[in-house]
């Protein structure tokens, strides 16, 4: 992706100050960015070191763009996974149909790359741990949106004063909370899901991912060299309560879902209870009338978390550090203008991934009834899913 064509460029001294909250894709990406246009960054996170675990990202389209003017692309390809065929399974194992990788229309297969989380990140925050102050251990707990600044005091109670602050803290932004009040925005997409990573090889072949469903319920398994992904998602009308940090009860609710399954979810759910390194969260979106509120502003997940369904939370990370940075370059020391450039022209990539991952994330990953799980596997089957 070439830079646009802009009609000023950054006259910021060295010296002026920038906050980034959050150390992930987000917050790494954007650090990176800010200090290429000469701001002198600081990036706070809340916990104690990089949130290696997950899923690995792929990267694909304008993410390869943008990793190529960062210098990082070879490095990605350099760490990139074996490609990755998906088997849809019944229950003795048999299965419905396969997806490989993606071609172009023309049938040629496109440019994309899977990498490990934790890789990507290690590649991320190679780029600034020189370049930037990086503080673990640290969130905002008051901030002062002012003419001039932001006046900003942590949760160890310094404080200090910014140009700007770029919430980068995901899903559940503390900087959102905290500029834009307790609306977090949400929009429940009527589902819950788990995902842990166990260093097990037996579950199924490397570079394979299998998955499984009945109506509401889906069991996937991603395997490599070296370890696999254990998942699980169920549809519900209603948001669960249940305590965030809590891990106990997050466990039991997979049980209670799962646990008179056949298929492989047996052998999955004995992983379930082995430690507390696993994510459970509700499937949403953050939908927001705006991502900026004066010198704040808010980048991913943050702003517009568009879902694990979309299969893209850490590119579209990295693509929105990478807008706000090029209409920044633009607009110079107008931040408004430039916010206010970032999400014009990102806001509509950004919904059209999101209502894509409602109509067919939903539908392929967990159909909802007799019906549509039909309906899915003849389309698998026949080899004409649309995706």
């Amino acid at each position: 992706m070439e830079m646009q064509e802009c009609r000023a460029e950054s006259t910021a001294p060295i010296a002026r100050r920038v906050l980034v909250s959050g150390a992930s894709f987000a917050g790494l990406a954007t650090a990176y960015w800010m200090n290429r246009l000469g701001f002198q960054v600081t990036v706070i996170e809340v916990a104690s070191g990089l949130r290696k675990g997950g899923t690995p990202v792929d990267i694909e389209g304008e993410t390869i763009d943008i990793l190529a003017r960062m210098g990082m692309i070879d490095a990605v390809r350099a760490k990139a996974l074996p490609p990755r065929g998906f088997e849809f399974q019944n229950a003795d194992d048999s299965t419905v149909g396969t997806m490989g990788t993606q071609s172009d229309p023309d049938g040629v297969p496109s440019e994309r790359y899977e990498i490990h989380r934790a890789d990507l990140l290690d590649i991320l925050f190679a780029s600034v741990a020189e370049a930037v102050e990086v503080s673990f251990g640290k969130s905002i707990k008051h901030l002062e949106d002012r003419p001039d600044q932001v006046a900003v005091t942590f949760s160890d109670g310094s404080s200090s004063d910014y140009a700007l602050v770029f919430g980068c803290d995901g899903n559940r932004s503390n900087t959102r909370r905290l500029t834009f009040g307790e609306d977090d925005f949400s929009f429940f997409m009527g589902g819950y899901f788990f995902i842990k990573v166990v260093p097990i090889t037996t579950l199924l072949p490397a570079n394979t991912s299998q998955i499984f469903s009945v109506p509401g319920r889906t069991a996937l398994l991603n395997g490599y060299d070296d370890q696999t992904d254990v998942a699980f998602a169920f549809r519900t009308e209603r948001e669960i309560e249940y305590a965030y940090r809590d891990r106990e009860p997050q466990c039991r609710l997979i049980h209670d879902h799962f646990s008179n399954l056949g298929w492989k979810v047996p052998a999955m759910l004995e992983h379930v209870d082995a430690d507390e390194e696993f994510y459970f969260d509700k499937l949403n979106q953050i939908r927001m009338p705006a991502w900026s509120k004066g010198r704040v502003t808010l980048v991913g997940d943050a702003g517009y978390c568009v879902s694990p369904l979309a299969g893209m939370g850490g590119s579209m990370a990295i693509i929105g550090a990478a807008r706000v940075a090029d209409a920044m370059r633009c607009h110079g020391d107008d931040y408004a203008a430039a916010f206010e450039e970032y999400e014009e022209k990102l806001r509509p990539f950004v919904e059209e991934v999101q209502q894509k991952a409602v109509s067919f994330g939903m539908t392929m990953m967990f159909p909802a009834d007799d019906v549509e799980l039909a309906e899915r596997d003849r389309k698998i089957s026949a080899g004409i899913l649309d995706v």
